[in-house]
């Protein structure tokens, strides 16, 4: 018997393995795509920003780099800048037209840890691979592409190490452009700016926004904007459904007071007794307590009687004699 049962335990043992992978695996599909993609835009930013300080387009990414951040569809920019010149002046790259998507980084703003030439890079993950990366909150949906503002510092070395942005005035600035407000999505609220967990693509705050397309931010991370869904009221029952329901309430209830009444009935019953047997047990205490009568049996039953008379018959004045024989 354990020899039969030992190939079976293990083939149990190598299915659980394999469906704990597979969720491993699915859980983690969106973490490994969102930093290969963020890891080909920063290599390809830093080719470019050899030869100039100005804006440069990223994207389209080349064949192999863009196989390598697995094939999202994405838009990026990138721009060097020096850690005095964000401290004093900032960067404004926000297009005139309201339905481009821009950020701006107010004067004030210090790279953490610090560097003295810092390259920022904004991404931009298009839907519907965006959402695919990032979920939005429960009950939400993406109203515009995620966003990704980062920051390199560049005299780490040939890849950069990342650094933080952190705001000491006035808060970043992230314009997300028209947002797909479509009728498709219901939606009820205004729509809200999401941030997300770069280590999961999960929603972990939300809060208002500053604008009808833009966001305030304190730093860099991966922002969004959601939209609340409406809820579809429940269906209006039928006529039959409303009887049927009427009827199961009413079996319902009449079992329940048929269950209540024999469980008071039984209740009561038991009191009853309970209180007897206590009476005659008290009795039979008291009785113990004193003398104990004697028992005779009349007619089947036993009843108390008593052996002896402690007083004796006595006549009393102005009686009759008694019969003599």
């Amino acid at each position: 018997m354990a020899i039969t049962s030992s190939p079976l335990l293990s083939l149990l043992l190598l299915a659980l393995l394999s469906h704990s992978s597979s969720s491993a695996a699915q859980n983690h599909s969106a973490v490994i795509n969102i930093s290969a993609v963020e890891a080909a835009v920063r290599d390809r930013a830093f080719e470019l920003l050899r030869r100039t300080n100005q804006l440069v387009a990223v994207a389209p990414l080349p064949g192999p780099v863009a196989a390598s951040g697995g094939g999202a569809d994405v838009e990026a920019s990138a721009l060097r800048v020096r850690s005095n010149s964000l401290w004093a002046d900032g960067v404004n790259e926000t297009a005139a037209t309201a339905d481009t998507a821009g950020f701006t980084v107010p004067p004030r703003v210090v790279p953490a840890p610090f560097a003295r030439r810092v390259d920022v890079v904004f991404v931009r993950f298009l839907l519907p691979d965006g959402a695919a990366l990032f979920a939005a909150p429960q009950g939400y949906a993406l109203a515009a592409p995620v966003v990704a503002l980062l920051a390199y510092d560049v005299s780490s070395g040939p890849n950069g190490s990342e650094v933080a942005l952190r705001a000491l005035g006035a808060p970043v600035r992230v314009e997300f452009g028209n947002l797909s407000l479509s009728s498709s999505l219901n939606a009820t609220q205004a729509p809200r700016c999401v941030t997300f967990a770069a280590a999961s693509g999960k929603a972990v705050a939300t809060h208002a926004m500053a604008s009808a397309t833009a966001c305030a931010v304190t730093g860099t991370g991966h922002y969004g904007v959601a939209v609340r869904l409406e809820v579809p009221p429940p269906p209006t029952p039928t006529p039959a459904a409303v009887r049927q329901r009427w009827w199961a309430w009413t079996v319902v209830a009449g079992a329940g007071g048929v269950v209540a009444l024999s469980f008071l009935a039984v209740t009561v019953a038991g009191a009853v007794r309970w209180s007897r047997r206590r009476r005659r047990d008290e009795m039979e205490l008291r009785a113990a307590a004193g003398e104990e009568l004697g028992r005779m049996a009349v007619r089947g039953s036993r009843m108390p009687s008593a052996k002896m008379v402690r007083t004796r018959p006595e006549m009393e004045e102005g009686s009759p004699l008694p019969w003599r024989r």
